[in-house]
């Protein structure tokens, strides 16, 4: 009894000393107090001995601790800053796609923007179980982003540990400066998780002209509406390895009449990138009523939106209704009730500038794949498995060039697919045809549309399109009407066949055509195991044009002075 007594009370004193590791100052203080504690000669004397050795253990610690504190001042830990490029760090969802797109991930392309700055020593703290009345530091954090929200200056990194925080709705309403953001980041290896616990309306919301943060590492979940709403007025904001899912809208960029102006302005200047997005009911990337302006979308995978009841025109995967500048880069788009990618469907006026979409996978979503309803670049996109026409262009005034994307067997899934050309350049919304200026280059059209569900389809052109340049194509999808061309005089049929491209018949109707191919395309594997890839012996093998072809292919493999069509270059 007497030496567990000891044992117990003066091991714990000589682990709590330096951090568990003794010094000989205090393993020597011990041994004696274990020594004169041995010698007592009844209990009452070893629980005395006990005392008074445990008084010169701790004097000894005390002493240890002062001279260590003098040696080695605290600091607070510094952060090894997150690249852009690194594995998100929340917990990504389990999910396995119907089918996943052959090619693999489209190599990162680095981040461009010099407005979000590498993150250095965490400023504060917020823990579960933490206290808003604490000083948020790390060994008294606090408990909630609201209250980090309402703390923050500019400069500020505030850094969250794993867990999950119960999170009614919470409003950001300091703002960073241009030269220091204000950070709210999971700290390296935590994934903190944002829980509405199917309450909360909403979760993160940006309050009207709140600019200059960066929201990264969280992940997002039981809320009813939006899980990240900036209101308007809101510029300079980097969201990041997010995973956010559920609601009306998983993110939702101003707020409105879908027809009218926003209520409180555009935002502007915004990047979405390293995150995954999925589950909502309605679009689960939404820009209504917008602008949007100078928005970068980057390395984000949306999924399985709009997929309860009825598919619908609103539940695309990313909508933007109106705004400028605005990139879209190696996404996954897959699996949605409406539409893939869908910019500029209240921009009228048409003619939008800066509009760019390249090197997405843009793979069975249940209506349309891509939409450039008043202009853009599209370049290097793998579009199959849509059920509805797969890319859908210039329904406003616009300029719109195509190049090098392959868009295969849509219109195949008899379970969501409904017959339709498989790409629409100048079909108008109402009322006259939209002047369009299409360039149209390097691309592979085969076997879209199932031939047992109504037969194959070719692309549709307007009468109010205007071709700058069509050539280096590969049609393979409808021998007796390949192209409609509705802006082409002089003919009885505006269907051109197969045959009528090979021999001549459309390059002297159009003076376009050059270089164009009706032969198979080769693929490596065709529905239902879809591999667009080329064989060796594919007639689209160094059949491109130099001229205007991105650089690399959506793999980032450079592409050679006769480059391939399609998006893979061998």
């Amino acid at each position: 009894m007497k030496h567990l007594f000891i044992l117990l009370t003066l091991a714990g004193l000589l682990l709590a000393a330096c951090g568990g590791t003794p010094t000989p100052d205090i393993e020597a203080t011990v041994q004696a107090a274990i020594a004169a504690t041995q010698a007592a000669p009844d209990i009452e004397a070893t629980v005395q001995a006990a005392i008074s050795a445990t008084q010169a253990v701790q004097a000894a610690v005390t002493a240890t601790q002062a001279a260590q504190s003098t040696e080695m001042p605290s600091a607070e830990p510094t952060i090894t800053p997150m690249p852009p490029t690194d594995t998100p760090v929340p917990e990504q969802p389990t999910h396995t796609p119907v089918s996943e797109p052959a090619g693999g991930t489209p190599t990162p392309s680095p981040l461009t923007t010099t407005e979000i700055p590498a993150l250095g020593a965490c400023t504060y703290y917020v823990a579960p179980g933490g206290n808003d009345s604490a000083p948020g530091t790390e060994a008294q954090p606090w408990a909630t982003f609201q209250h980090a929200a309402d703390s923050a200056q500019p400069g500020d990194a505030v850094c969250f540990w794993g867990g999950t925080y119960p999170t009614e709705e919470t409003h950001l309403t300091r703002s960073g400066t241009a030269d220091a953001l204000i950070t709210f980041i999971a700290y390296p290896g935590e994934a903190p998780i944002l829980d509405g616990g199917n309450s909360a309306a909403e979760l993160l919301i940006l309050d009207p002209g709140t600019s200059y943060l960066r929201v990264s590492g969280f992940a997002l979940q039981n809320f009813r509406i939006w899980g990240v709403e900036l209101s308007g007025d809101n510029r300079h904001i980097q969201l990041d390895h997010l995973d956010v899912g559920g609601g009306e809208a998983s993110i939702h960029f101003t707020y409105g009449e879908t027809e009218g102006p926003p209520a409180e302005g555009p935002v502007e200047h915004i990047v979405l990138e390293d995150s995954t997005i999925h589950g909502s009911q309605y679009s689960a990337v939404d820009c209504t009523p917008g602008p949007c302006n100078h928005m970068v979308i980057r390395r984000v995978e949306i999924y399985n939106t709009g997929l309860e009841g009825e598919a619908f025109y609103g539940s695309d995967g990313l909508e933007f209704a109106r705004g400028h500048d605005v990139l879209v880069e190696d996404c996954y788009v897959h699996d949605n009730g409406g539409d893939g990618i869908d910019l500029n469907s209240r921009d009228r006026e048409g003619n939008v500038p800066g509009i760019i979409v390249r090197r997405n996978r843009v793979v069975r979503n249940h209506l349309n794949g891509i939409k450039l309803w008043a202009g853009g670049r599209m370049e290097n996109n793998l579009v199959w498995g849509q059920g509805d026409s797969a890319v859908w262009v210039g329904t406003f005034a616009s300029s719109v060039e195509v190049v090098n994307n392959t868009i295969a067997y849509n219109m195949w899934d008899p379970a969501y697919s409904e017959r339709n050309w498989v790409f629409v350049a100048g079909y108008p919304e109402f009322g006259s045809p939209p002047a369009v200026q299409l360039t149209l280059v390097n691309n592979i059209f085969a076997f879209n549309a199932d031939p047992t569900q109504g037969g194959p389809t070719g692309i549709y052109l307007g009468a109010g399109v205007e071709l700058v340049r069509e050539g280096h194509n590969l049609y393979w999808s409808r021998g007796d009407g390949e192209i409609t061309a509705e802006f082409v005089s002089g003919r009885d049929d505006a269907d051109f066949t197969r045959a009528e491209i090979a021999d001549g018949t459309w390059t002297a109707s159009t003076g376009q055509g050059q270089g164009n191919i009706t032969s198979e395309p080769l693929f490596v594997s065709d529905w239902p195991e879809v591999d667009l890839h080329l064989n060796a012996g594919s007639p689209a093998v160094n059949a491109g044009s130099a001229e205007g072809a991105p650089a690399d292919d959506i793999e980032g493999h450079p592409r050679d002075a006769t480059p391939d069509m399609g998006v893979y270059e061998q």
